[in-house]
């Protein structure tokens, strides 16, 4: 089995084991989640800059996708700045202010996005991003990840790392469900690697120093 086969076939059995969830239990475990994101991830990051709020990029959720919804509102209850995507039809991911949830529509696939002629983040300012919450089906604990097969993240952190400016290198972190977690996902040299992965009972932390 080739290494495209094995990450279609790992994508499959994410999936399942992701859908085979209560929704009552996804939503659950969405909220304990977010909460232990911002108790032990976010806060500790805003108080190390004396209370300056973040900038914060993350995904919208999508059917049974970890919720990502009472993260958002957190942050925002918090003074931090939140970004989230749009893609474009190029296959690019285009960066938006949230202005509130009945702004949003629905983009590709049917996934919530901003509408397109919302305001955009200019590009020159990605190096303000302080955390990228970036979605996906598999993951590992060497902060390996498989996400949905466009690339759009893989791509989006090359041109953070162009964009260069950033107070250090922001933190790349996944919201995700235990049965998410697998022993090892196949990676190769231009896939994103993650700092931290986040449950609703533990984080672990892949590359602790990131983002100081």
């Amino acid at each position: 089995m080739n290494e495209k086969e094995r990450k279609r076939l790992l994508r499959q059995q994410a999936a399942a084991r992701r859908a085979s969830l209560d929704e009552n239990i996804r939503r659950r475990l969405a909220s304990e989640a977010c909460r232990l994101a911002e108790a032990e991830v976010l806060a500790p990051l805003r108080s190390s800059r004396n209370g300056e709020g973040l900038t914060v990029f993350t995904y919208l959720s999508f059917k049974e996708e970890l919720s990502t919804a009472s993260l958002v509102d957190c942050c925002l209850e918090q003074g931090d700045r939140v970004l989230v995507p749009r893609v474009t039809n190029g296959g690019r991911l285009e960066l938006h202010p949230f202005e509130g949830w009945e702004k949003l529509t629905g983009g590709v696939w049917g996934i919530p996005e901003p509408a397109a002629d919302s305001p955009v983040w200019p590009e020159s300012r990605l190096g303000e991003i302080d955390v990228v919450i970036v979605p996906g089906l598999a993951y590992d604990m060497q902060g390996g990840r498989i996400g949905y097969g466009g690339g759009y993240y893989d791509r989006f952190a090359e041109r953070l790392k162009e964009a260069g400016g950033c107070k250090g290198r922001p933190l790349f972190a996944s919201l995700l469900f235990e049965e998410q977690l697998m022993e090892q996902v196949p990676a190769e040299a231009h896939d994103l690697k993650l700092d931290i992965l986040i449950t609703a009972a533990q984080i672990f932390y892949i590359n602790k120093g990131s983002g100081e």
